[in-house]
């Protein structure tokens, strides 16, 4: 089959991050990309030989050689760019918060149904083999039931971008939305939240603590920061074993404790970051699917609306957005 040709909005860390793992894809083909400034876009363009820049993604979006674009913006440009990529009838990998409402999203998939197009939120944890492996290991029954999982994950950030409240920066959606999607995915939407937060010189959450509960008294709790220091490490605890994940968000390894049995240390080998999720999503539209199953419609809307419960009663509003579009 030819290569999946891809556009890309944005230039920073993680798009560049795209692009050094795509080269590693023998299916994904970079033949344009746009951004804000043009002139780092042709810097860029060169620096990964890609074909073409673009001043402005209304024009790189009318390629018609395009076949799918990855999205590596400031937070609240995520949606509208989603949305013009949609209309012009591509395939769309929107990093994450891909939105910052619910709402938002149920648009989101609306339209990409409608122009039968996939549409996938870019959560790289939920990609990573060895996640995906620990997944089998507690839908096996190893672990029995689930009764909590906790994680924690975060460090002291100096960059002025992600502590904007105009570019919806703080803990919650740079850094909390990984631990929350952790809880979300494994034991569902919570019943009850008890929450707090702390807020930063910037008047934006600099951390946030939860403890999510469900029915039968299992929990799960999660600790995310961005202005202290924090271990990279997750917890999930069942009725027979456990499981134990250091650097958890980049894991490469976990340890499985049962009773009466020796720890065992899984690893996987290599270090492929955001190769895992692109591989999936190119993956689903070779196989004609149109939405992932891995970070399917469905969770990306339990996740949504979960953090807008959180929101709500954290009384973080998001509002006065800087939204450049171009």
């Amino acid at each position: 089959m030819d290569k999946i040709k891809f556009g890309i909005i944005g230039t920073g860390r993680i798009a560049q991050q795209f692009l050094d793992e795509a080269v590693n894809n023998e299916n994904i083909e970079v033949v344009g990309i746009s951004a804000r400034n043009f002139e780092k876009t042709k810097e860029i363009a060169k620096k990964y030989s890609i074909k073409r820049s673009y001043e402005t993604s209304t024009e790189m979006l009318a390629n018609s050689d395009i076949d799918a674009v990855y999205i590596a913006t400031m937070h609240p440009t995520h949606y509208p760019y989603t949305m013009k990529s949609l209309e012009a009838g591509k395939h769309v990998l929107c990093e994450k918060p891909a939105v910052l409402k619910v709402s938002e999203l149920e648009k989101v998939i609306k339209l990409a149904k409608e122009k039968r197009v996939l549409f996938m939120e870019a959560m790289i944890v939920g990609f990573n083999p060895i996640y995906q492996e620990i997944k089998k290991i507690i839908d096996d029954g190893e672990l029995g039931s689930i009764v909590h999982i906790e994680s924690s994950f975060g460090s002291r950030s100096t960059k002025i971008h992600k502590h904007n409240p105009k570019q919806a920066g703080g803990a919650l959606y740079d850094i909390g939305i990984y631990n929350i999607f952790l809880l979300v995915d494994l034991l569902g939407e919570p019943t009850h939240m008890n929450l707090s937060m702390r807020a930063n010189k910037w008047g934006v959450e600099g951390s946030v603590t939860g403890l999510f509960e469900y029915e039968g008294g299992i929990t799960g709790s999660f600790y995310a920061t961005m202005d202290s220091i924090s271990g990279n490490s997750a917890k999930i605890i069942g009725t027979n074993g456990m499981v134990e994940i250091p650097e958890w968000s980049v894991a490469k390894e976990f340890t499985l404790k049962k009773l009466g049995e020796e720890d065992k240390i899984i690893k996987i080998s290599g270090d492929r970051w955001l190769g895992y999720e692109s591989e999936s999503f190119v993956k689903s539209i070779i196989d004609g699917n149109l939405e992932s199953k891995i970070m399917s419609h469905t969770k990306s809307i339990s996740l949504h609306r979960t953090i807008d419960r959180i929101k709500q009663k954290l009384g973080l509003k998001y509002e006065e957005l800087e939204i450049e579009i171009r």
